[in-house]
């Protein structure tokens, strides 16, 4: 739970994040293998234009996770969130659940009934947390294929499974 966290590091704060955050969550994607390295100028776009929906966990100052999101625009009940990082000495501490708990209890995400992720086939970290996910919701999770392999050409990318999670009881 984010509030024994908050006991074993009380300066842990979760929070929209700001431009200034943006080179520091560069560096954090980058060190989170395997996820894909987006362009710097992404990341200050996500801080910006999409603050709303991203969050930054923090502590003394410095990024240890993130997580990006947005309303998909066809499906305003659906919430989509695209990357999540945690620094690799806090991974297994519930920080990413927090993360997406944090989105979803800001006003303008009250009417999320849905989230919604693309996972690899062999990340069972992500696929655990948002079982979990549907398991503290009470709701049901289903898979399909969003994006095959085949379509990152040679950069030997695995395939894309996209995760429905919902629905979400507000």
């Amino acid at each position: 739970m984010l509030s024994d966290l908050l006991k074993q590091d009380p300066s842990l704060a979760i929070r929209k994040p700001t431009v200034e955050d943006g080179p520091s969550i560069y560096d954090l994607v980058k060190s989170s293998k395997p996820l894909d390295v987006n362009s710097r100028y992404l990341y200050l776009l996500q801080c910006s234009h999409f603050a709303k929906t991203c969050a930054v966990a923090e502590s003394d100052g410095s990024v240890q996770a993130f997580i990006s999101a947005y309303v998909l625009p066809d499906q305003p009940e659906t919430l989509f969130v695209w990357q999540l990082a945690v620094d690799k000495l806090l991974r297994g501490q519930g920080i990413a659940g927090k993360l997406i708990s944090h989105l979803l209890q800001r006003p303008h995400l009250a009417k999320t009934r849905f989230i919604e992720a693309t996972v690899n086939p062999s990340n069972n970290a992500s696929r655990n947390l948002f079982k979990s996910l549907a398991l503290k919701h009470n709701c049901e999770i289903n898979e399909s294929m969003l994006f095959e392999a085949k379509l990152f050409d040679v950069d030997a990318h695995e395939a894309e499974i996209l995760l429905r999670v919902g629905p979400i009881q507000s």
